[in-house]
């Protein structure tokens, strides 16, 4: 199969590796031009999240694990060390990855949705550039149609996994949309930028950041499109936010009870505060009120094990779906891997056929040239169909195709044109 992968996922590397691998959506052009122009890339697709960067490539022959890691390196400006964290799949190992990272069960959360939209945009992204080839363009669609039919058939992606998504979750039931709604995040770590994605993907888009370091708040903030505000926030900012979320690594309360309830003692709109920290970044005489719901890390942990425990049965069952469609996907590349042998030898025999027609010409009347034609035609086609045949009987038995290569080899006549149909096959039967 012509098939092969290399990456870095949350499981094999620390976040730092991974930034520093990560390839921008405005580089991925010239990250393809540069693999297409390596000897034997026939094509090339580049997929880069916050959890993993991958490239699929599909080679004329197989690469080496050392070249491999040499052309990661390259493009993502990695050391050999770094690189060689990296995991790599070939044929239908590869395809396998795909399809399980395409389905959610490959993800840091577990069945997480985004993930297919990714793969989606790796894929259709490598079209636009040109970058993919037919090979792949197929078994990217099947992995994204594979991805599609996991969600439909499993609950994999049902419930939340996450306190932060659960939270989320929680708010969007509050507010319905979160579009038109004002966002103060206090803190700038991994469980507060967890929630911004979430809260990002639910429409928000009006931010504030208040951090005890201010580089980290203006970075977190830029990339939000927000503001950076004072540590610990203001009472204006609460009084702005509609949303609070809050999850320092304060030993004390960052928000006093007081200074919430002076904050929030005029709104007339209802206030959503989620205190992700522990210990409480939120006064807990801080109470809710009519308008004030506020729920810490404690109301979301036993939900959040019930849904996991669903989940994890759930993808017991994803797993037997996937490599069902594998199999599926393995028996299709075994009767069209000598596609291109085909057709070439196909034209090879037109030209055997169209040429003895024509030397012999002379033999025939001129009025029997059409009836020739045809007759030829016809031969050659019984003939070729039972070549074909028993190609695709080979492919299928998973041997060597000997049988196919003797067959071919039948009709060698000294000619270049016989002599790259076998080395077309040789290369296709290195797969």
């Amino acid at each position: 199969m012509k098939l092969e992968m290399i990456g870095l996922n949350h499981t094999t590397s620390v976040l730092a590796t991974r930034e520093k691998a990560a390839i921008s959506p405005e580089r991925i052009g010239e990250v393809g031009e540069l693999l297409l122009r390596q000897q034997h890339v026939e094509g090339v697709v580049v997929l880069s999240t916050c959890n993993r960067v991958e490239i699929y490539f599909s080679p004329s022959f197989h690469f080496t694990d050392e070249k491999l890691r040499e052309l990661f390196a390259l493009v993502c400006n990695l050391t050999h060390e770094e690189a060689a964290q990296a995991y790599i799949c070939r044929d239908q190992a590869a395809a396998h990855h795909l399809f399980r990272v395409a389905s959610g069960l490959d993800s840091q959360l577990l069945g997480e949705v985004q993930i297919l939209a990714q793969v989606k945009t790796a894929y259709h992204t490598a079209l636009e550039l040109a970058t993919s080839n037919a090979f792949l363009n197929r078994v990217f669609l099947r992995a994204i149609e594979c991805g599609k039919m996991i969600r439909h058939r499993t609950g994999i992606s049902q419930g939340a996994v996450s306190v932060a998504y659960a939270a989320v979750d929680l708010a969007l039931r509050v507010f319905g949309k979160l579009d038109n709604h004002n966002v103060l995040l206090v803190g700038a770590g991994d469980t507060i930028r967890l929630a911004s994605k979430y809260l990002a993907d639910a429409g928000a888009k009006s931010w504030r950041v208040s951090n005890r370091t201010r580089e980290k708040a203006e970075t977190l903030a830029q990339t939000l499109g927000g503001t950076a505000v004072a540590f610990p926030p203001s009472e204006e900012d609460i009084a702005w936010a509609d949303v609070i979320v809050s999850a320092t690594s304060s030993p004390n309360v960052v928000i006093p009870a007081d200074k919430a309830n002076r904050a929030l003692a005029h709104r007339k709109q209802p206030v959503f505060i989620l205190d992700l920290a522990v210990p409480r970044d939120i006064d807990p005489q801080l109470s809710s009120s009519d308008n004030t719901y506020i729920y810490c890390v404690d109301d979301f942990n036993e939900l959040v094990k019930t849904n996991l425990k669903a989940r994890e049965k759930e993808a017991a069952r994803a797993e037997k779906l996937v490599d069902k469609q594998i199999e599926e996907f393995v028996v299709w590349y075994q009767e069209n891997r000598i596609a291109p042998t085909i057709q070439q030898l196909q034209e090879v025999l037109e030209g055997i056929r169209s040429a003895e027609v024509e030397n012999n010409a002379r033999r025939f009347c001129s009025e029997d040239r059409e009836q020739v034609e045809k007759f030829s035609k016809s031969l050659m086609h019984k003939v070729s169909c039972l070549i074909i045949a028993n190609m695709k009987h080979a492919c299928m038995d998973r041997n060597d195709l000997s049988l196919a290569h003797a067959v071919a080899m039948a009709f060698a006549n000294g000619e270049g044109s016989t002599d790259e149909v076998l080395e077309k096959l040789n290369h296709e039967l290195s797969h």
